[in-house]
């Protein structure tokens, strides 16, 4: 049971299995299903929940996150990888890269994938240089350079 005498939303297999239990003897007795779940401070849908997963033999919880259809294979991350160390240098982005894999006929994946996959594989696109300091032209030596004045030459 939880801190504030509830039972937690996520009980493992005997917790569940004893509070099933309990419910059963107090339906035995005469009890209300609604009375024993109030008493037991089991909502009436979670009991109803376990006690059909009971009947089917599966009380204990499924691991969470199954298997997406939708997942990248592992040739694919191959193949990303292998872009990135390809054309990396030049496309310096990952939707320039996704894009990159489909004109080749490589890989098809969204650009968000291809983000992912270099992050797991901890692959960063390096900057570009940045570009130097520019030298400021001096004022021509003929004008004056006076407040207030504009000066329009053409060389």
């Amino acid at each position: 049971m939880g801190l504030s005498g509830q039972v937690p939303r996520r009980a493992d297999a005997a917790t569940k299995s004893g509070l099933l239990d309990l419910l059963d003897h107090a339906l035995a007795a005469g009890w209300s299903l609604r009375g024993a779940c109030r008493v037991l401070e089991l909502p009436e849908r979670r009991a109803f929940r376990w006690l059909h997963r009971r009947g089917h033999g599966q009380l204990a919880d499924r691991v969470s996150g199954g298997a997406p259809v939708h997942g990248l294979l592992p040739g694919e991350a191959a193949e990303i990888l292998s872009l990135f160390d390809e054309w990396g240098e030049l496309d310096r982005s990952h939707r320039k890269l996704a894009h990159r894999g489909c004109y080749l006929g490589r890989v098809w994946v969204s650009p968000s994938s291809v983000r992912r996959v270099l992050h797991l594989a901890d692959k960063h696109f390096r900057p570009l240089p940045r570009p130097g300091n520019s030298v400021r032209r001096p004022f021509p030596e003929w004008a004056d350079y006076t407040p207030n004045s504009i000066w329009i030459y053409d060389i």
